[in-house]
């Protein structure tokens, strides 16, 4: 059974964290804390999973010296850093960020995804925004199907997180286009998000002529014609 298998892994999934810090200060550091599970996850991994900062700084604590969290990555290859940029933890943020050697903040998953990609995905604002401010986060990366932090923001709608990567030190290529030749204000539009288009057309200076593969502008795949129109109204189009 995995509960034998893996104790401490399971321990912290359960909730028995006091069980938890024994079973790691029993054990010898580089056995315990670096022990990966079935889906190739450790303790690490789980305790950012739970959102727990007080279980991962005693977890980070007792890593062997120079362990680094970019090589601590599951079957999807996403280290705890990715997990916790899912999740939108600022505390556990700083402690991972902390560690010797400093993790690698523009590291991709499997699917090429960055810590950027995965918080902007869940609408984590101030957790974007620390990324980007505080930590140099590339907001031009692309992930495997060629879309960029913005792609993201746009088709979620995110004002907040749209403000920041066009407001970023480096800036973005607000017309950037994914594998299907889609920029964000097509992502925007196809998803509904009629202000958030508006705010990539007149904030951000987006092409309204951009075309995908298929040959078609933004407005020609808009949702609906609601949003269409609202679109047509508030822009110069």
């Amino acid at each position: 059974m995995s509960s034998d298998k893996f104790p401490i892994h399971t321990a912290i999934k359960e909730g028995n964290f006091n069980l938890a810090k024994q079973l790691i200060s029993q054990q010898s550091p580089n056995k315990s804390t670096l022990v990966k599970d079935d889906d190739d996850r450790t303790p690490l991994h789980w305790a950012v999973s739970i959102d727990n900062a007080e279980l991962v700084q005693f977890i980070v604590e007792h890593l062997p010296k120079g362990t680094d969290i970019d090589e601590l990555v599951d079957g999807s290859g996403w280290t705890p850093l990715h997990i916790n940029s899912s999740i939108g933890n600022i505390e556990i943020l700083n402690i991972l960020i902390h560690t010797d050697p400093q993790p690698d903040i523009n590291l991709p998953t499997n699917q090429g995804t960055t810590a950027l990609h995965l918080t902007v995905s869940k609408n984590h604002v101030r957790y974007a925004s620390v990324l980007i401010d505080e930590m140099g986060a590339n907001c031009r990366v692309k992930d495997k199907k060629g879309y960029t932090p913005l792609h993201r923001a746009s088709s979620i709608g995110s004002i907040g997180i749209l403000k920041l990567l066009i407001n970023s030190p480096k800036g973005v290529n607000v017309n950037a286009k994914d594998n299907d030749g889609w920029t964000s204000l097509h992502h925007a539009l196809a998803e509904g998000h009629g202000d958030a288009a508006v705010f990539l057309v007149n904030e951000g200076g987006a092409d309204i002529n951009a075309e995908n593969n298929e040959g078609q502008t933004p407005i020609q795949v808009a949702v609906d014609e609601k949003v269409a129109k609202y679109f047509k109204e508030h822009t110069s189009i």
